[in-house]
């Protein structure tokens, strides 16, 4: 299997009772289309499937034989399995483990709770050529004047630059609560291209319009200090609409923005 589809169905179990529509769910990721147990996205050498109920989150749990598929495979089967979870209005993420032990990337550190964007420019469909990740990226915090470092891990295309993948998941804002988005969701991004250590990220002029309360500090260094993050990156060029002499506020985007850890 290299690739995932979509298949229509009609709940029987009550909406309101999350366990049960769970439990109906993954029984359908089981049973694979048309009760097609060798088409399932949930390889057929796995043969314990059990749950449990957080607050808004799923943890799926399953027998040791998950530790012996192919990487390929897990990942479509957590795909298939978070998609198909988070449309319940009651589930916002999932997590993962084998035999009670948390699932960890190949540098051993735990996935977590994954929601669909964890599965970065797959549009359910195609999960054939991936990479996963761990990002370090800045939000800002409550009052919008500081910057919260967030570590979150994204399985995307390996066709996508890393660059770009952090400035994409930046405008996306952040998948925890205790973190908030620092620029405007609806800005579109021109382009993201770095050369000799320094990152140009060319934004439409979306990005001028401030959200909530974030000061233009927050809103610049939170692109910057994520980009930074990346070891190939030192410096960081904004443009607006392939313009770099704009004005944010105080800051004129002309500048060649470092890391910045102070704020």
């Amino acid at each position: 299997m290299s690739h995932i589809i979509a298949d229509d169905h009609r709940l029987a179990s009550d909406i309101n009772d999350v366990g049960a529509c769970v439990g109906e769910l993954l029984q359908r990721i089981i049973d694979g289309p048309s009760g097609e147990r060798r088409n399932s996205a949930i390889p057929n050498e796995i043969t314990s499937v059990t749950y449990y109920i957080g607050p808004q989150t799923v943890g799926v749990n399953f027998n040791s034989a998950y530790n012996e598929v192919p990487m390929m495979r897990k990942i479509l089967c957590e795909a298939a399995i978070v998609r198909t979870l988070c449309q319940l209005d009651q589930v916002y993420a999932v997590s993962f483990s084998v035999e009670g032990v948390p699932v960890c990337d190949s540098k051993g550190i735990p996935l977590g709770l994954l929601t669909p964007e964890s599965f970065i420019e797959n549009d359910g469909s195609m999960i054939n050529a991936y990479e996963r990740a761990e990002l370090h990226l800045f939000f800002a915090d409550e009052e919008g004047k500081s910057l919260v470092e967030k570590a979150e891990t994204v399985t995307y295309n390996s066709n996508i630059p890393l660059d770009r993948l952090v400035v994409d998941n930046v405008i996306s804002g952040p998948k925890s609560t205790d973190a908030y988005a620092t620029v405007n969701p609806a800005t579109q991004v021109n382009s993201v291209m770095t050369q000799d250590g320094v990152c140009y990220v060319n934004l439409d002029s979306t990005f001028l319009n401030k959200i909530t309360n974030v000061t233009d500090e927050v809103m610049i260094y939170s692109i910057v200090n994520s980009l930074t993050a990346l070891d190939n990156i030192n410096k960081v060029q904004i443009l607006i609409d392939g313009d770099m002499d704009v004005n944010l506020g105080e800051f004129n985007l002309s500048t060649l923005f470092e890391r910045n850890l102070s704020i």
